[in-house]
């Protein structure tokens, strides 16, 4: 008994290891410059499909439309977004959903990779969800978002040059601008 404990034990320990070897961790941001142009950074993450990518580089398009959160209670209005623009319909603009989450460690991260890969059952949405492990406040300053409170669209390019940007519940208003600037 004593001895298959142990196994067990060493085997967790291993199959973590490489969990977390495998992943990149938190994302390091340089210092933004107060009064240049906001621009999204570069970094290495991993989507829930546990693919590795280099944005904004590896956008999914030319121009694509990133839906940004900052706590899980935002959630059904990036829901909501999603089904107001269509998002899971053919021939829908290239996006992707960013939950941006202040590093919690490790462990934890890994934690909440698998509770928000359990929670979506579609692997095409979980191909286009990256979590962002970084400090949120320096990420908002990178982007010129005014704040975590809401969440936010921003339509950005290969290069990391931010074309448009809108806060908050979804209005007719912004979806017109969303769209303007996705073509």
């Amino acid at each position: 008994m004593r001895v298959t404990l142990v196994i067990l034990a060493v085997a967790t320990l291993i199959g973590l290891t490489f969990v977390f070897l495998k992943a990149p961790g938190s994302v390091t941001l340089p210092t933004a410059v107060s009064g240049s142009a906001h621009r999204f950074p570069h970094m290495q993450v991993k989507n829930l499909s546990d693919e590795i990518k280099t944005l904004p580089a590896d956008f999914p398009g030319e121009r694509t439309l990133l839906l940004i959160a900052f706590q899980r209670e935002q959630q059904d209005n990036l829901d909501d977004w999603s089904a107001r623009l269509k998002l899971r319909d053919p021939g829908s603009p290239a996006w992707l959903e960013l939950p941006v989450i202040d590093d919690p460690g490790a462990l934890l991260r890994w934690f909440v990779d698998v509770g928000m890969k359990n929670g979506i059952a579609d692997k095409a949405v979980r191909d286009r969800v990256f979590s962002i492990y970084t400090p949120r406040e320096k990420f908002i300053r990178h982007l010129g978002l005014p704040g975590t409170e809401q969440v936010h669209l921003v339509v950005a390019d290969r290069s990391g040059n931010i074309l448009c940007r809108v806060t908050g519940d979804w209005s007719e208003e912004k979806d017109n601008l969303l769209r303007a600037a996705l073509k």
